[in-house]
């Protein structure tokens, strides 16, 4: 069984949940010549429908296998995308060929529509720069797990609290230059310092008032490591205060 890595993202203005298998980030140069994309679209049997019925449901984790089935060895299954009434399911293989027994499955198959495509990709930049989460999504995840675990301690995720992000910089200028640039963002500066002992080492802190949700949090985590990025900083991680939710008599 897979272990993907799952995040929620827009995709072309539309919210999206991606999955994805990080693996062949390291095991792709081992495959040989997997360059040629195959990817499949599934959407519900009725063309006006809003959403995969239950049954549809069910049916669309039995495509995959089916795929993956007619590839044979000769595919590596990297990932898929759920927006709305769709799921994509995207593969690489060395064999182009084997877009036609794909293309006889999907005309075949008839719980659901399927449409299968085919597209040469040297680089395999779908995988590297559709499916691979950048810094900003992944630290999306670790926001949702963050809120969480404070949510499930009792926390007033609703609540209005400062929440800070935390930075490090190769150099103190990239740090002086964001900083100004995260002032025009809205954002607070905190302290700086300067820890020899990591790198990158040059240390700033972002303030700023929001409520703990996710949406909210994204929306300031990505902004200042899109920001960041330009003059070479990471982030290390968020947090915030705890505000305890009070009870119908407090």
């Amino acid at each position: 069984m897979r272990d993907w890595y799952v995040y929620d993202w827009d995709l072309q203005g539309l919210p999206a949940q991606f999955h994805v298998d990080l693996r062949y980030v390291e095991e792709f140069d081992t495959l040989g010549d997997f360059t040629t994309l195959l990817y499949v679209s599934c959407y519900p049997k009725k063309a006006e429908a809003q959403a995969f019925s239950a049954r549809e449901k069910r049916v669309l984790d039995n495509v995959s296998k089916e795929c993956e089935r007619i590839l044979g060895e000769h595919c590596a299954f990297v990932g898929f995308i759920d927006i709305l009434a769709q799921r994509r399911y995207y593969f690489y293989t060395s064999d182009a060929r084997l877009l036609v027994p794909l293309m006889a499955y999907c005309a075949e198959e008839d719980s659901l529509r399927l449409e299968c495509f085919k597209a040469e990709e040297p680089n395999r930049q779908t995988y590297y720069r559709l499916l691979i989460p950048d810094n900003a999504k992944r630290q999306s995840v670790d926001n949702a797990a963050y809120i969480a675990s404070l949510r499930q301690r009792g926390d007033d995720n609703a609540a209005y609290r400062r929440v800070n992000l935390h930075f490090y910089f190769p150099s103190a200028s990239g740090r002086t230059l964001f900083g100004e640039n995260a002032k025009t963002l809205g954002f607070a500066i905190g302290k700086t310092d300067y820890i020899p002992e990591r790198e990158p080492s040059y240390y700033i802190v972002l303030h700023a008032i929001s409520p703990l949700d996710q949406e909210s949090i994204t929306e300031l985590t990505t902004k200042a490591i899109y920001a960041a990025g330009t003059y070479g900083g990471v982030m290390e991680h968020f947090d915030s205060a705890f505000i305890q939710k009070r009870g119908i008599f407090g």
